[in-house]
């Protein structure tokens, strides 16, 4: 203990004399902390391990203890007892139990011994009075009487777990199940009190020899280690002074030569600064470069080159900073103006592609002059780049412009020339030698007014001036239809010209021919259905009168019998009779007509079909001869029996043949002063089959010939015809796969040769 007091004095005095540091003052309190932990988690196993041992051998000591009871009390007769139903024992087996536990528990430290029966109450105890009591609500005794020994060390003055009861001893309370030892069946329990109040008070005086001593050795060892700390710090502290002095000194000695060295630097920044705003006032970017490449001196505008986002240490080389790579330029795409220069001697000035600092590729003009020292020695070069990008990109622009220009008039569609102000061709496109027929000299130079016609010359006309539709001539002289776009042309010199934009419509306004055409025959197919839809109603209605007076004309015929009779016995007179035989003709002829009316008008299938060419020409014709029109007109029909049919649309041929005998009619009727015949005949010609039209009217000459096939266009008298007949006649047979073919003589008739391929499908 002294020893202690005098370590604490010393830490006091040297505390006193020392400062602590932070490092010093957390190991410490650290150091206490770990300690106290230390010290009580010790002492807390010790304790633990030191009841935990003195429980178990308790509970050995009085498990055997229970079965030397039992066995001893058995043989004294327990088991008859704890077998009884009465819960009181007598005299004699309570004098003969205590006797029992007294001789078997003279060398042992028990204090109270309880037996208990099967129900849980005290059958038997070493304190009389308790002898009797129930014991039902004790839990050591229900886990005992149901076959497990349980156990508990309770300490002075601390409340008994099993029976609520403070006690005033250390005790060790332990019930142990009675059994059978041959069965195994529980016949009760034991509860032995052990006195271990002795026991503890050595366990404890044990343990604060053991606390105290590991105290005393930590505290030892703590201050120890704390002396050994201080003693350390202590050489630290006077080491980081000794060398704070030599530092001081080191600091002096570098401000005194900082003075120097910027005194010198100063010297040198107003030279460079000086040489430096010299070579800034230059624009283009300038470079002095060493032998070795490396760049000595560079201006604002050869630092601009650099990317913003680089640091420019990192560009030390003059192809660093020109080409973004690391070694000098070489080849014939980039020759090294700095050889050059050392192998000539003198200035020299190459082409070069370099990089800006956005990294875009840009064409410069290098010049590099030679540096030379005072005493001549070749120290470097000087390089100015001149930026030429913009004017090479302008002049390729204006070389692509010119090809684009070249290329657009080559390739548009539209025929395309430019006019001087007199309207002389200066240019054309291939376009327009196309559509005029002539070569590009050809068309230069040629006033344009000679591909126009003399009416149409006022379209140059400035307040006329646009688009147009016009009929034009090529150089060969032939006329097309054409839709001009006129526009004038102003240039920087003050010359006006103009630019003409043509386009064929030829097939264009064929197109809407064509278009016309279907449309016409769309009409006259709706045209036709509504005929028929009419002709079904009014033949429906006529149908019944015609029914009712050709069956009035045969009853009277059959009446009248004088064909057979003598004479003066028929029952009419003979005029009579004839006039009932031509009743019944001519309905029978007016029922057929009607027939033939509703066979044409009604609406047929569009779709192909096998068809009887013949059947059908005798249709035709034979609904023709009911028209007044034509009764003068006498049909030749020369059919070849042997015709073979053809797939087609009834409907629509029909269409064809009615169209060619009504023109044919038509042109017989024109001719006064004779019967006429008009012959209609069918032949098979190789793979195919031919229907003839041949009529003896006025006929063609060839430049009606040449436009027959037109639409809308008609030699017939305005309001007798529309123009589109046989150009919807030759549009249903290209259809069919055919050919319309015509032959006609003015004065002299017409022929019309319908040629039909016997198997589509081969045609198409």
């Amino acid at each position: 203990m002294g020893n202690l007091l005098v370590g604490f004095n010393r830490i006091e005095s040297n505390i006193k004399n020392f400062t602590m540091s932070p490092s010093l003052r957390q190991f410490m309190i650290i150091s206490i902390i770990g300690m106290t932990i230390l010290l009580v988690s010790l002492l807390y196993f010790h304790v633990e391990l030191s009841e935990g041992y003195l429980k178990v051998h308790l509970d050995t000591q009085n498990k055997n203890l229970a079965i030397v009871l039992r066995n001893s009390l058995l043989a004294e007769g327990l088991e008859t007892v704890l077998l009884k139903t009465k819960q009181e024992l007598s005299d004699s087996e309570r004098e003969q139990i205590t006797k029992t536990l007294e001789r078997e528990l003279r060398w042992v430290p028990v204090v109270k011994v309880k037996v208990y029966s099967k129900d849980a109450m005290v059958l038997f105890s070493t304190k009389q009075d308790e002898t009797g009591q129930s014991a039902i609500n004790n839990k050591g005794v229900q886990i005992s009487l149901a076959g497990t020994a349980v156990s508990g060390l309770v300490h002075r003055n601390h409340i008994n777990d099993f029976d609520n009861h403070v006690e005033i001893l250390s005790l060790h309370q332990q019930y142990i199940p009675i059994k059978n030892h041959l069965s195994g069946e529980v016949l009760g329990a034991f509860e032995i009190y052990t006195d271990v109040s002795l026991i503890l008070n050595n366990l404890e005086g044990k343990q604060k020899i053991i606390f105290w001593s590991i105290g005393g050795i930590l505290v030892t060892f703590y201050l120890s280690l704390a002396f050994s700390f201080f003693g350390t710090h202590r050489l630290l502290r006077k080491e980081t002074l000794q060398r704070q002095k030599h530092l001081n000194e080191l600091q002096s000695i570098h401000s005194e030569l900082e003075q120097r060295v910027e005194q010198r630097t100063a010297e040198l920044d107003k030279s460079k600064q000086f040489l430096q705003s010299v070579i800034d006032g230059i624009g283009s970017p300038l470079l002095v470069i060493r032998p070795d490449f490396s760049i000595a001196l560079m201006n604002k505008a050869a630092v601009k080159l650099i990317p913003a986002d680089q640091d420019i240490a990192n560009y030390r080389y003059c192809y660093q900073v020109s080409h973004r790579q690391n070694k000098p330029c070489s080849g014939a795409d980039h020759p090294c103006s700095f050889a050059q220069v050392m192998q000539d001697g003198c200035t020299v000035r190459v082409r070069h592609t370099h990089y800006d600092a956005n990294n875009r590729p840009m064409l410069v003009d290098l010049v590099s002059t030679p540096l030379y020292s005072p005493t001549g020695e070749f120290e470097g070069v000087i390089e100015v780049e001149h930026d030429i990008t913009q004017l090479v990109q302008m002049q390729a622009g204006l070389e692509q412009s010119e090809a684009r220009l070249q290329a657009i008039m080559k390739n548009v569609p539209d025929a395309i020339v430019t006019c001087d102000s007199s309207y002389v061709i200066q240019s054309n496109n291939l376009a327009a030698q196309s559509l005029f027929n002539g070569k590009e000299e050809d068309l230069n130079g040629t006033k344009f007014t000679r591909f126009i016609s003399d009416d149409n010359l006022k379209i140059f006309q400035p307040e006329n001036m646009g688009r147009k539709l016009s009929m034009l001539k090529a150089l060969d002289g032939k006329e097309f239809p054409a839709d001009i776009w006129i526009g004038p042309l102003e240039f920087s010199d003050g010359v006006s010209s103009c630019i003409a934009v043509i386009r064929d419509i030829t097939k264009r306004l064929q197109a809407q021919s064509e278009l016309e055409t279907t449309r016409q025959q769309y009409f006259h197919q709706e045209k036709m259905a509504a005929i028929g839809q009419l002709a079904a109603g009014i033949l429906h209605e006529v149908g019944n009168p015609i029914a009712a007076i050709a069956g009035a004309a045969s009853e009277l015929k059959s009446i009248n019998v004088c064909g057979r009779n003598p004479v003066g016995d028929c029952p009419f007179e003979e005029s009579v009779s004839e006039n009932i035989n031509l009743i019944d003709e001519q309905t029978i002829r007016l029922a057929k007509i009607t027939s033939e009316i509703a066979d044409f008008a009604s609406p047929k299938p569009r779709d192909r079909e096998l068809l009887d060419l013949n059947g059908l020409l005798q249709s035709t014709a034979r609904l023709l001869s009911y028209d007044q029109r034509f009764s003068a007109i006498e049909m030749d029909l020369q059919l070849d029996r042997n015709l073979p049919a053809i797939v087609g649309v009834a409907d629509q041929l029909t269409q064809v043949f009615m169209n060619l005998l009504i023109n044919a009619m038509d042109a017989s009727a024109m001719v006064d002063g004779k019967k006429h015949t008009i012959q209609l005949k069918t032949q098979r010609d190789g793979d195919r089959v031919q229907i003839s039209v041949k009529d003896r009217g006025q006929g063609m000459s060839k430049e009606t010939l040449g436009h027959v096939l037109e639409p809308f266009y008609s030699t017939k008298p305005v309001g007798k015809g529309s123009g589109l007949g046989l150009s919807l006649c030759d549009t249903i047979v290209l259809a069919h796969g055919g050919v319309l073919n015509f032959d006609s003589e003015l004065g002299k008739g017409t022929t019309v040769d319908v040629y039909l391929p016997i198997d589509l499908k081969e045609s198409e």
